[in-house]
C-alpha cells in the first residue's frame, strides 16, 4: 500500500486494479448419487434379497434359496454390491471436495479483487470530497 499525494490509500501511481486469477466459470453438474451404477446395483441386490425372503416360493426355490444362504453365495453378492456402491459415493464425495477447493479459491480470488478496487474508489471519493470541501471553502473572487 502507498500513500498518494492526496493521502489517500491507493496502488501504485496509474496501476489498474487486477482481474481475476482463477476462471469463475461453473463446472457441470455432477448428478446425483443414485444415478451411479454401482448404487443402482447395490439397490437391485438389497430389493431382490428383501423380496425373495418375504415371498412363498415352491420347494425348488426354497431348496436353492436355503443352499445360497449356507453357502454365503447371496451375501457375497450383497457384500460385493455393497463394496462397490460404496467406492462409488466415496469418488463423488472426492469430486465435490474438489470442486469446493477450487470454489474457495474463485471466492478468495474475487473477495482480493473487489477488496482492492473498492480500496481505490474510496481513496478516490475521499480526494473528491476534500476537492469540493476546498471549492466551497475558498473565498469567491
Amino acid at each position: 500500500m502507498v500513500l498518494d499525494p492526496h493521502h489517500a490509500v491507493a496502488a501504485e501511481q496509474g496501476d489498474a486494479p487486477r482481474a481475476l486469477r482463477q476462471p469463475a466459470d461453473a463446472p457441470p453438474p455432477l448428478g446425483h448419487v443414485r444415478d451411479v451404477e454401482p448404487v443402482q446395483s447395490f439397490s437391485r441386490v438389497w430389493a431382490s434379497r428383501r423380496d425373495a425372503a418375504g415371498r412363498p416360493t415352491s420347494l425348488r426355490g426354497t431348496v436353492r434359496a436355503w443352499l445360497g444362504r449356507v453357502s454365503g453365495r447371496s451375501d457375497r453378492r450383497l457384500l460385493f454390491a455393497l463394496a462397490d456402491a460404496t467406492e462409488a459415493i466415496a469418488a463423488h464425495c472426492d469430486l465435490l471436495g474438489d470442486r469446493l477447493a477450487v470454489q474457495e479459491a474463485v471466492t478468495a480470488d474475487v473477495a482480493g479483487a473487489f477488496g482492492e478496487e473498492i480500496t481505490r474508489l474510496r481513496a478516490e471519493v475521499l480526494h473528491l470530497q476534500r476537492l469540493v470541501t476546498s471549492l466551497h471553502d475558498a473565498p469567491d473572487d
